[in-house]
């Protein structure tokens, strides 16, 4: 699953914790909930948890938002997050 999140306003963080908040919302107004959304609150809650995004934001300045870089929160089949800048990963952990 690849998620693409919006940093040209904000950190990594915040674009995470805003698209799970909004996740959530939708998933309360959907009855029966979608696998997808799921998925994606899943990865984006695992990511919440898991980075440490002071480090992250120091190492990478593209993640501390306000830039034009594609970012994307990615989880590969075997369920290890991981964040891309502009198609190239990076190490998050």
């Amino acid at each position: 699953m690849l998620i693409r999140l919006d940093v040209s306003r904000h950190c990594i963080e915040t674009a995470i914790r805003k698209r799970y908040n909004r996740l959530v919302g939708e998933a309360l107004k959907t009855d029966p909930w979608e696998e997808q959304m799921e998925a994606e609150l899943e990865l984006l809650k695992a990511a919440l948890e898991k980075f440490d995004f002071g480090r992250l934001r120091s190492v990478y300045p593209a993640l501390a938002g306000h830039g034009t870089d594609i970012v994307e929160l990615e989880a590969s089949p075997k369920g290890k997050l991981g964040i891309r800048i502009n198609g190239k990963p990076v190490e998050s952990s």
